[in-house]
């Protein structure tokens, strides 16, 4: 049985760290680093979590307990749960500035109209989704960039048809 290699690409982590805005002495936090593809691609000062070295993320708060930036490819299901939700939840509660996620369609499709509205809420909105392919996975990925108080650049009805 062939084993997917979820790792992501280093050239695709540094390309996606690039597009986030930020100023110098701004904290960077991967949260699931894996390999250290998105964590190696960050700006100094950062700090990481990956349960396999240690440190788990539902547990462990970098530096005061929060940062400007949090960017990762986030696991959509760790023991057979999906815990996309309660790890974007607690994202919410640590970064001040950016969440940035590389999510496949199925993570994509947890952001429902009622979770955007209630992320809505609490200051946060998608700012820029970049769509890209990597061949070694199942085909599209979307980095959708959240900045806290920014400008949306998508709608939703909160209406069932």
């Amino acid at each position: 049985m062939k084993t997917l290699d979820t790792l992501t690409p280093r050239e695709l982590a540094k390309d996606l760290v690039a597009m986030i805005d930020y100023t110098a002495g701004d904290r960077f936090y991967e949260p699931f680093m894996g390999d250290g593809s998105f964590f190696d691609a960050m700006p100094e000062p950062k700090d990481w979590a990956e349960i396999k070295l240690g440190r788990d993320f539902f547990t462990y708060l970098p530096f005061d307990g929060h940062c400007e930036h949090i960017i990762t490819n986030p696991p959509f299901r760790i023991n057979g749960k999906n815990t996309f939700i309660s790890a974007f939840e607690r994202f919410m509660n640590i970064a001040t500035k950016t969440i940035a996620l590389l999510l496949n369609y199925t993570m994509l499709n947890s952001l429902t109209p009622l979770r955007l509205e209630e992320y809505k809420q609490k200051g946060w909105v998608i700012t820029a989704i970049h769509i890209v392919n990597v061949k070694k996975w199942y085909g599209r990925y979307w980095f959708v960039i959240f900045k806290k108080n920014g400008k949306s650049i998508i709608t939703w009805s909160l209406k069932n048809y």
